[in-house]
C-alpha cells in the first residue's frame, strides 16, 4: 500500500519529467542571473523611460497592448501545460515524447517575454526583458535543432500508420466477407438437412413394418444426428446475424430483460427444477434489447445446464453501477471451468463438458453480443464442482439524453 510520506517523496516528484524540465528551466535561469551579475549588469536594474511613454500614455493604446499581450502569454502558458499533462499521462505512448517538452518550453518562454512586455510598460526593465528573450531565443533554436533530425522519423511513423490502418481496414473487409459467407453456407445448409429428417421420417412412418429393428435403430441415430447439426447450423446464424444486426440503443431496465428471458427459458427452468433470483433490482442502462438478451439467455442458460446430477440448478443475477458503468453478475452452482480450459472458454466451438449437449457457441455469442455493445465479459471459477460468475461491463449511457 502507499503510504501518504511515499506521495510526498522526493524522488517520486524527481520521477516526473515535467518536474525535472521545470527545475532544468529554473536553474538555467538562476545560472544566466548569476553570469549577467558577474558581468555587472544586474538583470532587475531600471533604465531609461518605461514604455508608457512610447505609447504617448494614452490609455487605450496602453491596454490594448496589455490586454493583448496577457492574452498570448495565457494561451501560451495554457499550450505549454497541455503538452506537458499529455506527455505526463501518456509518455509511454507518444514517439519522441521529450519533443513535445522541449516545445512546451519554447512556448513558455514565449509567453514569458509577452508578460514582460507587460511589465516594461510601467517598469523600464529592458535587461531582464533582455534576458527573458535570451532564454526564448536559446530555447527557439534548441528546439529547431533537436526537431530537423527527427522529420525523416515522423515521416517513417506517418507511413507505418497509414499501412497499419490500410491492413486493418482489409481485416475488416475479409471478416465481413467471411462473415456473409458463414451465413450463406449455414442457410444453405439447412435445406438437405431438412430434406434428409423428412425422408427418414417417411421411412419411419410408413415403412416401419418392413424394416428391421437395426434399420429402426439407425434411422432414429440418423434423425438424432441430423437434429444435432440443425441446431449447430441455427447457432451458427445467430452468431453470423450477431454481427450485422442493426442496434437500437434504448433505456433498458436489465429487470426486464431478466424477467422476459426467465419467461422464454420457462420450459428448461421447470424441466431442470431450477432457481434463478436477482436479491436486489438490476440497473437501467442505454442500450441494445436484443444484444442483452443473448447475453441473458446464454448465460443462464449455460448456469441451469451444467450442473452436477442430482444438484438443484441456481443462478443468481446482480448487478450495481460505478463510474458510469454497470456490471451484471451471473453466479451460478454448477461444475464450474476446468483450469485447462479457462484460456479457451471463449473461442468457437469449445466444449469442456461432453457428456452435456451443446454446439460450443453460447459463449461466443454472449463475448460478440458484450463487444458490440461496447463491453467487457470476464469469469471467475473456484475449483471444479463449485459454480462461477460471469461478470459482463456495460456502459450505462445518458439516460438524460434519451428522454429528450
Amino acid at each position: 500500500m502507499t503510504t501518504q510520506s511515499e506521495h510526498r517523496s522526493p524522488r517520486r516528484w524527481l520521477a516526473l519529467p515535467f518536474f525535472r524540465w521545470s527545475l532544468c528551466i529554473v536553474g538555467a535561469v538562476a545560472l544566466g542571473a548569476l553570469v549577467f551579475e558577474l558581468m555587472g549588469i544586474s538583470v532587475f536594474s531600471r533604465i531609461g523611460m518605461p514604455h508608457e511613454f512610447c505609447y504617448l500614455r494614452d490609455p487605450k493604446l496602453v491596454w490594448l497592448h496589455v490586454v493583448s499581450d496577457c492574452l498570448i502569454g495565457l494561451a501560451y502558458v495554457s499550450i505549454s501545460s497541455t503538452l506537458a499533462y499529455l506527455v505526463y499521462k501518456a509518455s509511454k505512448g507518444i514517439p519522441f515524447h521529450w519533443v513535445f517538452l522541449a516545445f512546451g518550453l519554447f512556448i513558455v518562454s514565449c509567453g514569458l517575454t509577452h508578460f514582460m512586455e507587460v511589465w516594461v510598460i510601467w517598469e523600464p526593465v529592458y535587461w531582464l526583458s533582455g534576458y527573458v528573450k535570451v532564454i526564448t531565443a536559446a530555447a527557439s533554436v534548441a528546439t529547431a535543432i533537436v526537431l530537423f533530425p527527427l522529420v525523416p522519423k515522423i515521416f517513417k511513423l506517418i507511413e507505418s500508420a497509414r499501412k497499419s490502418e490500410e491492413r486493418r481496414l482489409e481485416i475488416e473487409q475479409l471478416n465481413q466477407e467471411l462473415e456473409r459467407f458463414n451465413y450463406s453456407v449455414a442457410h444453405d445448409l439447412r435445406a438437405p438437412l431438412r430434406g434428409i429428417a423428412g425422408f427418414s421420417g417417411i421411412l419411419r412412418e410408413d415403412y416401419a413394418a418392413q424394416l428391421p429393428p437395426e434399420a429402426l435403430d439407425y434411422l432414429d441415430k440418423m434423425q438424432q444426428s441430423v437434429g444435432k447439426m440443425d441446431t449447430l447450423i441455427s447457432d451458427l446464424l445467430k452468431y453470423a446475424v450477431l454481427s450485422r444486426q442493426a442496434m437500437k440503443l434504448k433505456p433498458v431496465a436489465l429487470d426486464e430483460v431478466l424477467r422476459s428471458t426467465i419467461t422464454l427459458m420457462d420450459a428448461d427452468i421447470t424441466l431442470r427444477n431450477a432457481t434463478i433470483s436477482a436479491p436486489q433490482p438490476l440497473p437501467v442502462i442505454v442500450s441494445d434489447a436484443v444484444m442483452l438478451q443473448v447475453i441473458f439467455r446464454n448465460l443462464i442458460g449455460n448456469g441451469i445446464k451444467f450442473t452436477a446430477a442430482g444438484v438443484r440448478p441456481e443462478v443468481t443475477i446482480t448487478g450495481e453501477i460505478k463510474k458510469g458503468v454497470a456490471t451484471i453478475l451471473f453466479t451460478d452452482n454448477g461444475l464450474g471451468i476446468p483450469d485447462e480450459a479457462k484460456d479457451r472458454i471463449f473461442g468457437l466451438f469449445e466444449r469442456f463438458h461432453p457428456e452435456y449437449s451443446g454446439t460450443g457457441i453460447g459463449l461466443p455469442m454472449v463475448q460478440r453480443a458484450t463487444e458490440r455493445l461496447n463491453g467487457k465479459i470476464g469469469f471467475t471459477s473456484a475449483p471444479t464442482g463449485t459454480g462461477t460468475c460471469f461478470w459482463v461491463q456495460l456502459p450505462v449511457g445518458d439516460l438524460r439524453d434519451q428522454g429528450r
